[in-house]
C-alpha cells in the first residue's frame, strides 16, 4: 500500500469531521543559495531559516469572522490575532473576480500587469484563463530562482501546472473522475504527483450526508422530496468535498515531505456558502419572498461554515513547524446581494472590498491593527520577510508595520528593478480548454460569476 493509501484509509476512519495531524517540529533549512543572491541583488542579507505559510480562504470577512471569535468559536483565528498582527486587506478596485485577486496576491501586481482579467477569456463562452495566461512572474517563481523550496496547493488559475522548485498541485485537482469529470493532464508538478494524491481526493459521491449535517438546522432537509432544499444539501456536498480534499492532501503533503520554504494553500468553500446561502442567513437583504422551510434550513450555514474554516487553519497550523510564518488572507469579504434600479445584483455584486489579513510567527509585530493595507502588498512583503530584495515593477508595498523592528534591522526592505524576464516566456503549446471547462462554466453560472 503507497504512503497516500495508507494516509487515506486513515482519514476515511472519521467520517464527519475535519482531520487533524500532530504538531511536528522540523529542523530548518539553510540555503547557501539564498545568501548568494543576496549578495547579488545587493541585498543586505537574507533570512535562509524563515520559512512562510500562506492560507488563502476565498470570501473571509471580519465583520462576520469576529463575532465568533469573541464567542471562542474560531480559537485558531484567535491564536494568530493573539500571537501577530491583524488588518482589514483592501480589495482591487473597482470590484473585481477572485482568479484577478488571487493572481494579483501572488504577483504584487495588478491586472493589467498580469493578464488575469476575470475567469474567462472574453465573452462567457470563451475559454476558461489558465495558467498560460500569465504574464508576469509569481512569488514561487521568483522564490524557486533565488534557491527556495516552494509548495502550491489549490491556488486559483495555477493549470496546467507549471514547473517548480517543488510540488505544484492546482486548483482543479478537486474535480473527480467519479463524479463523471473527464481527467486531464497536467494536473500536478511534478506529474508523478497526482497519481499519488489520487486516493486523499474526496468525491461529491462519497460524501454522506453526515459530513455536511452540522451546518444545517431543523430535519426538512432530510426530505428527499423537497426539491429546493436537496439542491442546497447537494450543493454543500460538493463545497465539502472540495475543501476536504484541499485538507486532506495537505496534511499529507506536509506529513510525507519537508515543508518548503514557501507554502501556499487556498480554500474556495467559504465563498461558494457565501454565494447559495446568504439569503436564508439574512433574508431581508434578499428581498424575495422565499420557503419558510428553505430559511430554516439554511440559515445557519455561513457562520457554521466559518467554524469549520476554522477548523481548516487549526490543521495546517498543527501540521507545519512551529517556527513558520503564517500568513491568513482573503481576496475580499462579502455585503450580500445589492439592489439596484436593475434588480437584486448577485455574483460579484455581493462581495466587500474589505477582506481579512492576519499573520503570526518570527519576524511579525504582536498586536498591531494595520491601516491600509492591499492585496497588491502580500507579495512584496512576503519577499521582505524572507530577506529578498521587493521588485520596483510591483504595484504594491511592504506593510512595514507588520514586521517587527528587529527583524526590519537585520533585514531592512532592498530592491531590484524587475523579476521580469528580458525574454517574455515562451507560449505554451498546452491547449487553453479542458474536457472540465463546461462543468465549471456551470458552476461559475451558479454562482452569478458569468451568464
Amino acid at each position: 500500500m503507497t504512503p497516500a493509501n495508507r494516509y487515506a484509509a486513515r482519514v476515511a476512519g472519521m467520517p464527519g469531521r475535519m482531520t487533524s495531524s500532530a504538531f511536528r517540529a522540523g529542523a530548518t533549512v539553510f540555503v547557501l543559495s539564498v545568501a548568494l543572491a543576496a549578495l547579488f541583488f545587493g541585498g543586505c542579507g537574507t533570512a535562509p531559516d524563515t520559512k512562510v505559510v500562506v492560507i488563502g480562504i476565498d470570501g473571509m470577512d471580519w465583520s462576520l469572522a469576529d463575532p465568533l471569535i469573541e464567542q471562542g468559536k474560531m480559537p485558531n483565528l484567535a491564536r494568530v490575532l493573539s500571537e501577530g498582527t491583524r488588518a482589514e486587506l483592501r480589495s482591487l478596485m473597482p470590484l473585481q473576480k477572485s482568479p484577478t485577486i488571487w493572481t494579483t496576491i501572488a504577483t504584487g501586481k495588478g491586472p493589467r500587469k498580469h493578464g488575469i482579467g476575470d475567469f474567462v477569456a472574453g465573452s462567457d463562452e470563451q475559454p476558461l484563463l489558465n495558467s498560460n495566461g500569465w504574464r508576469t512572474r509569481s512569488i514561487w517563481d521568483i522564490l524557486g530562482e533565488s534557491g527556495r523550496t516552494v509548495g502550491i496547493l489549490g491556488w486559483l488559475v495555477t493549470w496546467p501546472a507549471q514547473e517548480v522548485d517543488g510540488y505544484c498541485v492546482t486548483d482543479r485537482i478537486v474535480y473527480a473522475p467519479e463524479d463523471g469529470y473527464s481527467s486531464i493532464p497536467h494536473l500536478t508538478y511534478p506529474t508523478e504527483l497526482e497519481e499519488e494524491l489520487a486516493p486523499l481526493r474526496v468525491s461529491l459521491a462519497s460524501t454522506t450526508m453526515d459530513d455536511v449535517a452540522d451546518l444545517m438546522s431543523g430535519d426538512v432537509w432530510q426530505d428527499g422530496e423537497e426539491a429546493i432544499t436537496w439542491i442546497g444539501v447537494q450543493g454543500l456536498r460538493g463545497i465539502y468535498a472540495s475543501d476536504q480534499s484541499i485538507l486532506a492532501m495537505s496534511e499529507y503533503l506536509l506529513e510525507s515531505r519537508e515543508q518548503p520554504d514557501f507554502y501556499a494553500v487556498y480554500f474556495l468553500g467559504l465563498d461558494r456558502c457565501c454565494h447559495r446561502f446568504w439569503g436564508p442567513m439574512r433574508p431581508y437583504t434578499v428581498d424575495i419572498k422565499v420557503d419558510e422551510k428553505i430559511n430554516e434550513a439554511f440559515e445557519n450555514v455561513i457562520p457554521r461554515y466559518y467554524e469549520r474554516v476554522d477548523l481548516l487553519i487549526g490543521d495546517v497550523l498543527d501540521s507545519i513547524e512551529p517556527n513558520s510564518i503564517v500568513i491568513v488572507c482573503s481576496d475580499h469579504g462579502f455585503y450580500g446581494p445589492r439592489r439596484t434600479k436593475e434588480g437584486l445584483q448577485l455574483g460579484i455584486s455581493m462581495h466587500r472590498e474589505l477582506g481579512i489579513l492576519a499573520a503570526m510567527g518570527p519576524g511579525i509585530r504582536r498586536g498591531a491593527t494595520l491601516a491600509n493595507a492591499n492585496v497588491l502588498d502580500l507579495t512584496p512583503t512576503i519577499l521582505t520577510l524572507l530577506g529578498e530584495p521587493v521588485g520596483r515593477d510591483m504595484d504594491g508595498f511592504v506593510l512595514t508595520g507588520m514586521i517587527d523592528e528587529d527583524h526590519l534591522a537585520d533585514h531592512p526592505v532592498t530592491y531590484v528593478d524587475t523579476y521580469e524576464r528580458d525574454e517574455p516566456p515562451e507560449q505554451s503549446e498546452e491547449p487553453i480548454e479542458s474536457a472540465l471547462d463546461d462543468a465549471i462554466r456551470e458552476e461559475l453560472r451558479s454562482l452569478g460569476y458569468i451568464e
